[in-house]
Formats: C-alpha cells, sequence, structure tokens
C-alpha cells in the first residue's frame, strides 16, 4: 500500500510539472530562508552557554541614577561588593573580579605586540567559568602576585615556538610579569574574551592599587558572583542594596544582578561593558526569529492555495477511486504522502542552497553544511522532523477538503462550483501579502533610520581622522617629537592629543554645580584633551572660548562644558559660573555645541571637557583627502624612526564610529534579504493562482474576445480579483507596520519619522509587483486565439 501510495505521489507531481516546480521552488526557498535564520538565532542564544555553571552565574549591575544621567545601567560596580557579598551572604558560593581593558601593548625582550583582550583579574575566574587553562601551573593559575596567563594565540604571537611558562614581559607600568600557564584560545561563544590575564593578587596590601579594590567610592570593577541556586536571585537582590548603604555608599546608586545568559541579548541599555564583545538585542533575534515564520508560512500557504486551486482538475481521480472503494483515511493518507514528499524533496534543495550560499551571508560555523548536520544531530533530526510536519500542514487541507465528498457530487461536478476553496485563497492570498507589506514598510523604516545614524550630523567630522595608541608610558617621553615630526608633513592638516574619542565609552565624574541643593547629586560624563582637538574634530563653540595653551590658568582652573550641560542646569549664561570637583573648583570658560559621544540610542548626556595639553592615551590625525596614502605612509615611516620597537595601532575613525551599529546593521541586511525573499516566495503562489485563474476562464475569454474585448480589458478584468486582496491587505498591514516599527524605533533616542510617505511607496510596490506577476498570465490569456479557446475543455 505504502508503496503504490509514493508510486501515484510520483504521478501525480509529473503530471502537474507547472505546480510542482513552483511548490517545490517556494519551499524549498522558504526552508533556506528558515535555515539560515534559525542557525543565526541559535548561534545569538547559545552564548555563555557552555559554562557548566552557566545557571548559577550573575553579574553584578550599578544603576546611577544621579542628576545628569539618562542612561542609567553600568556594567561595572563598587570594587568592595563582590567580597562583600561573598562574606556576608550564605547564598554567594563564590565571586570574580576583573579589569578588562581591551588592547594593551605588551614588551618581550626589546619587541612590543599589541593584545586585543587584555585584562586583570582573578585567581577564582577559572573556577567560576570554564576556560580551559591547558600548560604550567593550571591548580593555582593567577594566586601569585606578578603573574600572567597568555592564550595559545597569544603566546605563540609573542614567543614564537619557545615555551613560554617561566617567561617574563613588561605590561604598562609593571614589570617582570612571569608567565606561569596557557589557556586555550575561545572558540565557544562568550561575551568574555582574553588572550593575556595578569593576577590582580597584590603582594604589597597597603599598596594603591590593593586599597582601590576595597574600595566602595568608586564604580569601576566587572564582577560576577556564582550562587548556591539561581533561586536566590531575588533574596541575594534584596541584600544588597543595605550593604552598600552600611558602607556609605551614595543614595543615587543602586545594584543588582543580571543572569549571564542575559548579558549578550539583554544588555542594549547598559553602558560601561566593553568586555561584553558583538552583544546584540534579543529584540532583533526574536524579529529575526518570527521572519522566518513568515517566510515558511508563506511558502506553506503557496502549496495550500495552489494545492485547493487545482483540486478541481483531481476531482474525478478521488471520485473514481471511491466508487472502487477507497475510504476516506486512504484518500488523505495518498495526499499527506504528497504533500510529505515535496516537503523533502524540497528540504533536500534547499539544503544545497544553504550550503552554496553560505560562504556569502556569513553562516555561524566554520565547518561545512554536512559536516555540522552529521555533528549536531539534533539539528538533522529537528530539520526532518520540521519538514515532515511542515508537509502534513501544508497538505492537511487539500486532503481533507478532497476526501470529504462523496464520489455522486464529485462526478457531478459540483464540487467545482464550491466556495470554500475560493474563499481559502483568497484568505491565504491576504494573509502572505499582509506580512510581505509589513516586512517592506519595516525594511524602509530600518533603512532610513540606519542613514539616520550614519549620516546625520553627529557635531563633529569623521573622515580623514586617524587615531594612534599613545597610551603605554615607555611612548610619552618621544610623543612631542612624532608630534612635532607629523606636523611637518603637508598632507597632514592637524594632531591632537585626547583621552578619548566619541563612540568610546567616557568616564563620569560626580560635580557640584554652581547653587546646587545640598540633597542634589550631579554625575557628568567627562573628557580630556588639548587645545587642537576640538579643531581637529570640527567641534564648534556656541558660546565663550575654548582652551588656550598660553592661558596657564586652563588646566587646573578652567573647563568646558557641553550645550546638554547647560540645558540640564537650567543655566541660560553658563560661562563664567563654577563647577567643583571634589576639592576642585572650576569656572567654565566656554559651552561646546552638542555631540554624539555615544550611540544615536543614547540621548546626548551633559558633558564636562577638562584641558591637558600633554596627556591623554591617543594621537588624532586629520589628513589630506587628495594625499590619503601619503600621509598614511608618512606616519607609519614616522612611528617607526621614533618608536622602532613598538608596533604602530592605529584606526580609522569613521570605521571605528561605525562599530557601534554593527550589529544594527547587520539586522538591517538580513531583515532586507529575506523580505525581498518572502515577496518572491507570496508572488511565484500569486503567478500559480493567476495561471489556474487564466485557465479556468478559458471560454470567458475567448467568448469575450469574439464579443469585441480588447487586450487591455481582459487583463484588467483578471487583475481586478488580485488588486481587490492586495488592497486589503494593504489595509490590514499598515496599523500593524506602524505600531511595530513604532516599538522599535523607541530604543532610539534620535530617530526617524514614521511618515505616510513610507506607506504609500510600500502598498505601491507591493501593488506593482503583484500587478506584474499577474500580467503575465493575463497577457497570455487576453493574446490566445478565441477559436482554440472556445475549443478548450
Amino acid at each position: 500500500m505504502i508503496k503504490n501510495y509514493f508510486k501515484i505521489a510520483f504521478r501525480s507531481l509529473l503530471k502537474s510539472k507547472a505546480t510542482s516546480f513552483i511548490n517545490i521552488l517556494g519551499l524549498s526557498i522558504g526552508m533556506a530562508c528558515c535555515i539560515i535564520i534559525f542557525l543565526f538565532v541559535q548561534d545569538e542564544m547559545s552564548y555563555d552557554k557552555f559554562h557548566s555553571k552557566s545557571d548559577d552565574i550573575f553579574r553584578v549591575l550599578t544603576i546611577d541614577e544621579a542628576l545628569g544621567v539618562s542612561s542609567s545601567l553600568v556594567g561595572i560596580t563598587l570594587p568592595a561588593l563582590g567580597p562583600a557579598m561573598e562574606d556576608n551572604f550564605p547564598e554567594v558560593v563564590d565571586k570574580v573580579r576583573m579589569i578588562p581593558q581591551g588592547r594593551q601593548l605588551i614588551t618581550h625582550g626589546q619587541q612590543g605586540y599589541y593584545t586585543e583582550h587584555f585584562a586583570y583579574a582573578e585567581p577564582s575566574l577559572f573556577k567560576i567559568f570554564d576556560f580551559e587553562l591547558i600548560n604550567g601551573n593550571t591548580e593555582k593559575a593567577l594566586e601569585q602576585p606578578n603573574t600572567v596567563i597568555f592564550s595559545e594565540s597569544m603566546a605563540k604571537r609573542t614567543f614564537g615556538d619557545e615555551d613560554p611558562i617561566g617567561k617574563r614581559v613588561d605590561i604598562g607600568n609593571q614589570t617582570g610579569l612571569e608567565v606561569t600557564a596557557l589557556m586555550k584560545d575561545i572558540n565557544e561563544n562568550s561575551h568574555l574574551n582574553f588572550d593575556v590575564i595578569v593576577s590582580m593578587v597584590q603582594a604589597d596590601t597597603a599598596s594603591g592599587f590593593a586599597q582601590f579594590l576595597r574600595s566602595w567610592q568608586s564604580i569601576s570593577m566587572v564582577t560576577y558572583v556564582q550562587l548556591n541556586d539561581p533561586s536566590s536571585e531575588e533574596s541575594v537582590e534584596a541584600k544588597m542594596e543595605p550593604l552598600i548603604r552600611e558602607n556609605n555608599v551614595g543614595e543615587n546608586f543602586k545594584v543588582t544582578l543580571q543572569p549571564l545568559g542575559d548579558i549578550h541579548l539583554k544588555s542594549k541599555d547598559v553602558l560601561f561593558e566593553n568586555y561584553n564583545l558583538n552583544k546584540t538585542d534579543i529584540g532583533y533575534v526574536f524579529t529575526l526569529a518570527a521572519v522566518g515564520v513568515f517566510v515558511i508560512l508563506i511558502a506553506s500557504f503557496n502549496f495550500m492555495n495552489l494545492s485547493t486551486a487545482r483540486s478541481a482538475n483531481r476531482a474525478q481521480e478521488v471520485g473514481i477511486r471511491k466508487v472502487f472503494g477507497a475510504i476516506r483515511s486512504q484518500l488523505i493518507n495518498q495526499f499527506m504522502i504528497e504533500a510529505v514528499l515535496i516537503a523533502l524533496v524540497s528540504l533536500i534543495i534547499a539544503l544545497v542552497f544553504v550550503a552554496s550560499l553560505g560562504s556569502f551571508v556569513n553562516l555561524p560555523f566554520e565547518k561545512n553544511l554536512a559536516t555540522f548536520f552529521i555533528s549536531n544531530p539534533i539539528w538533522l533530526t529537528g530539520a526532518i522532523l520540521f519538514t515532515v510536519l511542515l508537509g502534513l500542514f501544508s497538505g492537511s487541507y487539500p486532503a481533507l477538503l478532497l476526501s470529504k465528498y462523496s464520489p455522486t457530487s464529485i462526478l457531478r461536478g459540483t464540487f467545482k462550483t464550491s466556495s470554500q476553496g475560493v474563499i481559502l485563497r483568497k484568505g491565504l492570498v491576504i494573509f502572505q501579502f499582509t506580512i510581505s507589506i509589513v516586512m517592506i514598510i519595516g525594511t524602509t523604516i530600518v533603512y532610513e533610520q540606519l542613514q539616520l545614524m550614519r549620516n546625520a550630523d553627529k557635531g563633529f567630522d569623521t573622515e580623514q581622522i586617524v587615531t594612534l595608541n599613545i597610551g603605554h608610558p615607555s611612548l610619552q617621553q618621544s610623543i612631542p617629537v612624532l608630534k612635532n615630526k607629523l606636523e611637518q608633513e603637508p598632507s597632514i592638516l592637524s594632531t591632537a592629543r585626547t583621552q578619548g574619542m566619541p563612540g568610546r565609552t567616557f568616564g563620569r565624574r560626580g560635580v557640584t554645580p554652581e547653587g546646587a541643593g545640598p540633597d542634589d547629586t550631579w554625575i557628568v560624563s567627562v573628557l580630556t584633551f588639548d587645545e587642537e582637538f576640538l579643531d581637529l574634530m570640527g567641534m564648534e563653540i556656541a558660546d565663550g572660548r575654548a582652551f588656550d595653551r598660553d592661558i596657564q590658568t586652563d588646566p587646573q582652573q578652567s573647563i568646558l562644558i557641553n550645550e546638554a550641560m547647560a540645558t540640564e542646569l537650567a543655566w541660560d549664561d553658563p560661562v563664567g559660573r563654577k563647577i567643583t570637583f571634589g576639592q576642585n573648583e572650576r569656572t567654565i570658560i566656554g559651552v561646546v555645541k552638542n555631540f554624539h559621544f555615544a550611540s544615536m540610542r543614547h540621548k546626548i548626556e551633559p558633558l564636562a571637557m577638562f584641558f591637558n595639553p600633554n596627556g591623554g592615551g591617543n594621537l588624532a590625525i586629520k589628513f589630506s583627502a587628495e594625499n590619503a596614502s601619503e600621509a598614511m605612509e608618512f606616519v607609519q615611516t614616522s612611528w617607526n624612526e621614533v618608536f622602532p620597537n613598538s608596533p604602530i595601532e592605529y584606526r580609522f575613525f569613521d570605521e571605528e564610529f561605525g562599530q557601534q551599529y554593527e550589529s544594527d546593521e547587520k539586522f538591517g541586511r538580513l531583515v532586507f534579504s529575506f523580505t525581498w525573499l518572502a515577496i518572491f516566495i507570496a508572488c511565484l503562489g500569486l503567478f500559480g493562482l493567476s495561471a489556474f485563474t487564466a485557465e479556468q476562464k478559458t471560454k470567458e475569454i475567448g467568448v469575450r474576445k469574439v464579443l469585441g474585448a480588447s487586450v487591455s480589458g481582459i487583463v484588467m478584468l483578471l487583475s481586478r480579483e488580485f488588486t481587490k486582496l492586495i488592497i486589503v491587505a494593504v489595509v490590514i498591514a499598515s496599523p500593524l507596520a506602524y505600531y511595530m516599527m513604532k516599538i522599535w524605533l523607541g530604543d532610539f533616542a534620535y530617530r526617524v519619522n514614521i511618515g505616510w510617505f513610507w506607506f504609500v511607496v510600500s502598498a505601491v510596490m507591493a501593488l506593482m509587483i503583484a500587478l506584474m506577476t499577474v500580467s503575465f498570465q493575463s497577457v497570455k490569456a487576453a493574446m490566445a486565439n478565441p477559436v482554440n479557446s472556445l475549443r478548450y475543455e
């Protein structure tokens, strides 16, 4: 019996080649999209899951509710809080503190190397997290002062083929650090990554750093705690605030816990967490998953549509089989097997598509698709099970519809006049194009928002600026020599020293503005630079003056603020007013026009700017656009002359600033691609339906042509019904798209307006695409010879 089912199924597929092709192509593309999307989703959801204690690990976050702060959640906390939690809360099994510092210059012998993920950390790092140590003293790693751990790849770069254990390196102000262990490179999805880790254990408990580790007065430490049970989270959080109040922490600070599994996906509003690598928004992940579901639904509904449309052509087959004794369950099984067969063939083609396109879409695994599925049997089993269920779902309505009729009604042809199939087809077409139009509107608004973030006036220049890392102590003495050398080159327009650059996290400090109340707590962002920085960046003074090297009081007594700070303080004329930082009172000498020093997701916060003519770990260089290559070659040559033993590290500012929108742009590219694929799949179904409609109206078209109907009139007749369906889809899709995009744009402090223009453009676009799809079959039918049409049976 099963063999007979498959034999009939193959015959049916070959008999209706066009319908089979459209069904298989649509399902194949839909499945390929679905597989790619869910590979990305699974990859994003897998972050930090490889740690055996992942459910028990929590990050300590600080909530800063001071005046002047709009983004209150930060990924750092009080240095003394972690040890205090371990000592006072029985629910806390262990804790680890760390200070990730990103890129750092390491010197071995006379040669320097830059790390990518440098950090200070406590020995408990390897007890809480499953980062694997593979060589050296793995049992007591980081337990001794002045010891360091290298990753495999960093050890290879630094020491070559030599055994690194016991070797000594210099990092920053620390010299003679001993390499005591090697760590396996972190290849799993982890929000943390390290290539060099220096022990935070201090030999001198009275040192400044040791005192800092015991401090309750600084928000600066990355801290994780391991709980005895994840359910203890709320009870621990309830005891954290009383603990910090006992240690005289300001009322504006609160602390909370964040589960390890939430850090990668649920930290979009968290600042001061540059160590959270590649973080993204869980909303993006859910949106992509929804797009995947919608794409496969559109493909599945195509199958339903075309099957119900073609059901009349198989009605006589069903009637005859019933006359010869076939029962309803046998007919249902037959149609279900046909549907599952189409789905399985589509899966095979979809896997070929995915394997072929893998390099273009950067699939989140390094192995080929076959190896991936073999090494992940759950994925393979899930794909096959999903395909079978998809086939059963797609074939369910046609099977149930055809099998329920009595042979008498089918053979008399009354089935052809049934309205059930027509209503279903119209409903599915409306659903398909509603989803497609929502995606078109969403894609256009996402594109406009990304363009706004890229091209809006940020308050400074981004082009033709490169920054050099000059923060290492060994470089400081010769920086003026390099600076003077660079300024002699005509292709280099200017240079400036600065503590940071827009797009990087600026520090924050507590301030007391003139006239502030005794209970007012103000915290503002801070930036230090020299007198040339504002001009180099194209930043403008709105009021007062800029820093001046010739005015000796500027470094110690003067300060600049931005317009946002003046607005927050409600000062109409801020120049000349006083601001106190600790014991240091400064006078405002000027107001800088607002500029976006953080992402446009965040409101521009108050910023105070200090003057240091000879400080700052970055050298910004502005060069001529016409001679960019000559300028960069001169920078490289000059660096090698001044610092022959230190590698140059530079970054183009426009690329660096744009990296903060990388997650948004990746999301936009994926949604854009899958939107057009969804429209293509929907149009495939519309193409098949229009062909069926033209076929059903063959005699009617012949009669109309004999009676004088024009080709354009017949095309309009055949297109009218589909046009109505698309208009209904537009009416349904518009409010849905508006609601969804308003929610998405709500995450951005600076955003585009949702105007009617995009809805009109999207509706016209959808209508034009649909009409172009339908018109091919309509024109073909309208131009057919009426003699042949009237002979059609």
